[in-house]
């Protein structure tokens, strides 16, 4: 609560202490059972989800928008909806993170160009994300009461995201909505975006006779992805080639491994990103994943009783359930020397008896936006680390120290690194 350290580590201090494959725990006055074992977890994430497809977080029902996002959606509900050159000196790897990752998203997902790494163009879309992003004060409150106060969330009309940047992403949707529906009038122009696919669902009759997808459902789900999908790929870049900095063998390692793949295929080729020939890239990131997970815990909401499999403890309708990523990717026991960056330990499978290695989540209801997020990392890796080595600078950080507010891996400090243009 006075913010000295980040809830990820106090459940792992926890979970190291304690034997066993649960142990509970209170956060303020609410009572949530914490899952060890790794079979547990595959049972309430897969084999039972049925128990266990809400989230624990409040719904936000004064805000229309908010509350028809996949992520916040209870029930059955979620189903249906699911510049270097120039720059390459003492760069800042969380702001170009930020505003390679807007770039691509913003033209998948809303269908414009907002141009984030355009030298000289101004960007009313970034300033009006970054300025609403930007961690304050008043976010500590805010994740509080929509995690163990749910019943302030709609007395004090509590957005989890700033209203001035909801507005914006609103208005400039709907005119991006409004363009495309002309346009396949006139011309039947498609982009394949998601702005495509939900004028396509917007026409479909019989999708519509289940599922009334019109007003602010259709605006929900590109703001999950741009609001949500933006901040965790921004961490995951600035992790990664942070990573990459303070590891120059690993980077070589890479280099070579995308240099052989572009020789093979003639370029980068989303084939080619693919072939498990060239998994060295995905093992990269699955240890990026792995020491600096989206978020420190998954949590679940039993929707009827149910007993964990090999124990006798029944959950009953109502009780909370958390799984504590950052504990369990730090557990010797599945990752030796866990806090050595280290992508050989995912030459092995992972998870094979039950899950332990969660980053996205598993499940039905895990990230639906997974696969978007690798490739865009992939992508990113493959542009520049065969055109510039990532190498330290003197005020480049040597240990990482996390942000105390909110649930994912934030850094306290600024990642300074050189990107060094090579032959």
């Amino acid at each position: 609560m006075i913010l000295r350290e980040n809830l990820g580590n106090v459940l792992k201090e926890i979970y190291d202490s304690i034997d066993g494959p649960y142990f509970g725990v209170f956060m303020f006055h609410l009572p949530y059972l914490v899952l060890k074992s790794p079979q547990l977890i595959k049972q309430v994430l897969v084999k039972d989800f049925s128990n266990f497809m809400n989230r624990t977080w409040a719904q936000a029902k004064h805000d229309e928008i908010q509350k028809n996002m996949m992520f916040f959606q209870h029930g059955e509900e979620w189903k249906v909806t699911r510049y270097l050159n120039k720059h390459s000196e003492a760069v800042d790897l969380e702001h170009l993170a930020g505003r390679y990752v807007l770039n691509g998203i913003s033209r998948c997902f809303f269908g414009i160009n907002p141009h984030c790494l355009e030298d000289g163009v101004k960007s009313d879309f970034l300033e009006v994300i970054q300025q609403g992003s930007r961690p304050s004060t008043f976010d500590g409150l805010r994740l509080f009461c929509y995690l163990y106060h749910h019943e302030l969330v709609d007395f004090f009309k509590l957005n989890m995201f700033d209203k001035k940047m909801l507005d914006y992403c609103s208005s400039t949707f709907n005119d991006v909505l409004k363009t495309r529906e002309e346009a396949r009038k006139s011309s039947n122009m498609r982009v394949n975006d998601m702005a495509d696919i939900i004028i396509d669902l917007k026409q479909d009759a019989e999708y519509n006779k289940n599922f009334d997808f019109g007003g602010d459902k259709v605006l929900a789900q590109p703001f999950m992805f741009l609001l949500a999908g933006n901040g965790t790929t921004t961490m995951s870049f600035t992790f990664t080639f942070y990573e990459l900095c303070m590891n120059p063998d690993v980077q070589t390692k890479l280099r070579d491994t995308i240099n052989e793949m572009i020789e093979d295929y003639g370029g980068i080729k989303y084939e080619g990103l693919m072939d498990k020939k060239y998994n060295y890239i995905d093992m990269v990131l699955a240890e990026t994943h792995r020491m600096y997970p989206a978020i420190f815990y998954l949590d679940r909401t039993c929707t009827s009783d149910i007993q964990l499999a090999g124990t006798d403890y029944v959950v009953r309708k109502g009780e909370r359930i958390l799984i504590p990523t950052m504990a369990l990717h730090y557990d010797e026991k599945y990752f030796p020397e866990p806090h050595k960056f280290n992508p050989d330990r995912f030459l092995d499978r992972v998870n094979e008896d039950g899950y332990y290695y969660v980053p996205f989540g598993e499940g039905p209801r895990e990230c639906i936006g997974n696969r978007f997020a690798l490739l865009n990392l992939k992508i990113a890796l493959a542009n520049i680390i065969p055109n510039f080595s990532i190498e330290r600078r003197p005020e480049t950080v040597t240990k990482m120290r996390l942000n105390p507010v909110g649930i994912s891996a934030i850094p306290v400090d600024r990642l300074i690194v050189d990107f060094k243009p090579l032959k």
